[in-house]
């Protein structure tokens, strides 16, 4: 989800019936606050940030096997590099590191308004699953979606 409209930052963050959700009641603009600056108004045009590269999704130990997702709020600098990033909503929340470790390295495009770069925040889900039946994920390493076009 692009939070980068202007205006989007007091949009309460609302999760899927059952999950845990820490920051219930919060808005993105709460949970990141100074840190986030207000986004510009777009006169002519506005994109939004989109993932280009991110990490290995690794299950936490013991967990291997088990389906898990997980909703990062990452703040996403002018310059395309993450600079924070919480854990908004999850189905089970042990999976809240290895989900948030996914996005620390990550290379992001930022979000543009009348093509200058400004710093925002993208929400992306995790999904942990198990693999398909003769999918190689590597020893220990789940298939996974980011939900972005990097798969």
């Amino acid at each position: 989800t692009d939070y980068s409209a202007p205006g989007a930052r007091n949009l309460p963050i609302i999760c899927r019936d059952g999950d845990i959700q820490p920051f219930a009641g919060k808005t993105m603009g709460e949970v990141f606050g100074a840190a986030w600056p207000e986004v510009p108004a777009a006169s002519s045009a506005h994109a939004p940030p989109k993932v280009l590269s991110h990490g290995k999704v690794i299950p936490p130990r013991g967990l291997e096997g088990k389906w898990a997702t997980v909703v990062v709020a990452v703040l996403v600098g002018a310059d395309g590099k993450p600079l924070a990033s919480e854990a908004v909503c999850m189905s089970d929340g042990a999976f809240a590191i290895a989900a948030k470790r996914v996005l620390a390295n990550a290379t992001f495009a930022p979000a543009t308004v009348d093509g200058t770069p400004v710093t925002t925040v993208l929400a992306v889900p995790i999904s942990f699953r198990q693999p398909r039946r003769g999918e190689s994920t590597g020893e220990g390493e789940k298939a996974a979606s980011t939900g972005s076009s990097q798969e």
